[in-house]
């Protein structure tokens, strides 16, 4: 049985669901930024916008925001 004071607590914890959302977003982009200085990212960098993109040109994430639908589709979550 799920309780409703175990969402409460979890999200005190762990934030809500858009701002676990966000700090995924952000994990994402950080270590792509250190794939990209080793030359290793599969995404393509796109510097005007500060977000990478997949090689097709479809937008992948940001500092703050991903395609985690398309990512996970595709095979990168």
């Amino acid at each position: 049985m799920h309780e409703f004071g175990s969402d409460r607590r979890a999200m005190r914890r762990f934030g809500s669901d858009r701002e676990r959302r966000r700090r995924r977003a952000n994990a994402l982009y950080e270590f792509e930024m250190l794939l990209r200085e080793e030359g290793i990212s599969d995404f393509v960098c796109d510097e005007e916008q500060d977000l990478f993109r997949f090689p097709d040109g479809r937008f992948a994430f940001s500092n703050e925001w991903a395609d985690v639908e398309l990512l996970q589709e595709r095979g990168y979550a």
